[in-house]
């Protein structure tokens, strides 16, 4: 089973209330928070964590909801699998040169490179 988090705003009023409670009647949800934004808004924020299987019904829950609220964030609420362990060679380095421990490579990732001097 996958957990989901969504999280959108939404006016504080009955009708958006009643839009939000129906988009997820069939939904298996195991939280639902709501929360006013603050005391100069008359918006409130929501918080959902669903649990599906197979991830059927994100789809519709998401448009339900994006028709109350024009922005709906999705997160992942469990934990990702694990990765797999790689065996890990230290490299022999010529005379003279040392390494960086980071480097930015393409796509953000962290990676060690060689300098010389």
């Amino acid at each position: 089973m996958s957990m989901w988090r969504i999280r959108l705003t939404l006016s504080d009023d009955p009708r958006s209330r009643a839009l939000f409670h129906e988009a997820l009647a069939e939904q298996p949800v195991s939280v639902v928070s709501l929360a006013p934004r603050g005391n100069d808004t008359a918006e409130i924020t929501g918080e959902v964590v669903v649990e599906l299987t197979h991830d059927e019904g994100l789809g519709s829950m998401l448009g339900a909801l994006h028709r109350i609220s024009p922005q709906v964030f999705v997160s992942r609420a469990d934990a990702p699998a694990p990765a797999a362990t790689a065996e890990v060679v230290p490299r022999q380095l010529p005379p003279g040169e040392r390494t960086s421990p980071w480097r930015f490579a393409a796509g953000f990732r962290f990676s060690r490179i060689t300098l010389g001097r």
